[in-house]
């Protein structure tokens, strides 16, 4: 029998890019017809599963903000989003399901228990979020990035959080600044707030420039801005007179950060997991308004595992910015030592092994479940 996997959740790049990572492999395990996304349908989750290929089904369920009204809103779109999430479920012909958190998650995980489909987490913040707090009753495992600061309902194992094949594939740094038009030999920089860019670093950024203006053809930069920083940037970079490629936004993070030396980041999970996939050691400046301040835990186990360098949001300022690219990007010895770190810290095929525990937890045998090898329910 041929495993049929839901993934449940979304909202953000920080969800879906691991749920494709996990969709990838069950595709080329399988094919892209065992994979169902349930979602928002945001637009953000329709551009990046769109473009991968597979198939989702969109819930009816609101975005939870802040106001009591929203949150109220958000409650009462349960009441079409279970029921939605279960004619999807069952018309698909689910064997099993796979919170990967965000609000949307929540329907098909409570839809699939209803079903007694089985059902597991992906948790890749070091806090736990509302909703893998809330579907972890009903579920039969929890599959964690970083060791969590909060007990859940369920068994909890550490196994990294999936990363795309493209990781995996990434060129080398001098195949990877070469397609990027960069310099093949200077120290490279990568500033990068998350899929639509942070408008604090990116701040911070343009008011050190004229500072560093110093290290000219000493250094160079990859900057992601999002679009609503992007022209300014650009113009900041070109007078400064230092190298800079500027982006708004791209859909081969991988070929960037391959081509990087050290990345000055915001501390969302998937952004982590990808820069150590590569090794590339990370200034962390944590989103401070994050959920849980989830963020602020992730990038503190970072730094004590000596991948990272922590720094406060309200701490960093053009002068502090300065001081770290003397540090970090300009003299190689103090980077050398995180990019160390970062490579011991990268867990190994991730992916294969999230996917293989959560079709035993499903009742496959997941040592028969390879694309060209017959697949057999556990006893």
């Amino acid at each position: 029998m041929t495993p049929k996997i839901a993934l449940a959740g979304g909202g953000t790049g920080g969800h879906i890019a691991p749920a494709i990572a996990l969709a990838d492999e069950i595709a080329a395990r399988w094919s892209s017809r065992s994979v169902l996304f349930l979602c928002s349908g945001n637009e953000l989750e329709r551009e990046m599963i769109g473009k991968a290929g597979y198939r989702y089904e969109a819930l009816p369920i609101a975005r939870p903000g802040s106001s009591l009204k929203s949150k109220t809103k958000t409650v009462f779109s349960m009441l079409s989003a279970v029921p939605a999430a279960r004619r999807a479920l069952k018309q698909f012909g689910a064997t099993g399901l796979i919170g990967v958190g965000g609000y949307a998650s929540l329907p098909g995980a409570f839809a699939a228990s209803w079903m007694h489909i089985p059902v597991v987490l992906l948790e890749a913040n070091a806090v736990p979020g509302k909703v893998t707090r809330t579907a972890a009753r009903w579920a039969r495992g929890c599959y964690a990035h970083l060791p969590l600061t909060r007990k859940l309902d369920c068994p909890v194992q550490v196994l990294g959080n999936p990363v795309r094949r493209a990781f995996s594939q990434a060129p080398g740094k001098l195949a990877a600044r070469e397609r990027l038009g960069l310099d093949p030999v200077l120290p490279t920089l990568l500033i990068i707030g998350g899929s639509q860019g942070a408008q604090a670093l990116n701040a911070v950024t343009l008011a050190a420039l004229p500072e560093l203006a110093c290290y000219r053809g000493r250094f160079q930069a990859l900057h992601i801005t999002g679009a609503q920083d992007q022209a300014a940037a650009q113009a900041a970079w070109q007078q400064s007179g230092i190298a800079a490629r500027v982006v708004a936004f791209t859909h081969e993070p991988e070929l960037f950060m391959a081509a990087s030396d050290i990345a000055l980041t915001r501390a969302g999970a998937s952004t982590i997991s990808e820069l150590l996939a590569l090794g590339v050691p990370q200034l962390l400046v944590p989103y401070p308004s994050a959920a849980d301040n989830h963020q602020q835990a992730n990038a503190e186990h970072v730094a004590r595992s000596g991948a990272g360098v922590l720094i406060s949001e309200s701490g960093l300022n053009a002068a502090r910015l300065c001081e770290l690219v003397a540090r970090y990007v300009i003299l190689a010895s103090a980077r050398e030592n995180l990019a160390a770190g970062a490579r011991l810290m990268a867990p190994q095929d991730a992916t294969a092994r999230i996917l293989d525990r959560a079709l035993a937890d499903f009742g496959f045998s997941a040592a028969a479940a390879r694309a060209d090898e017959p697949i057999s329910r556990a006893a």
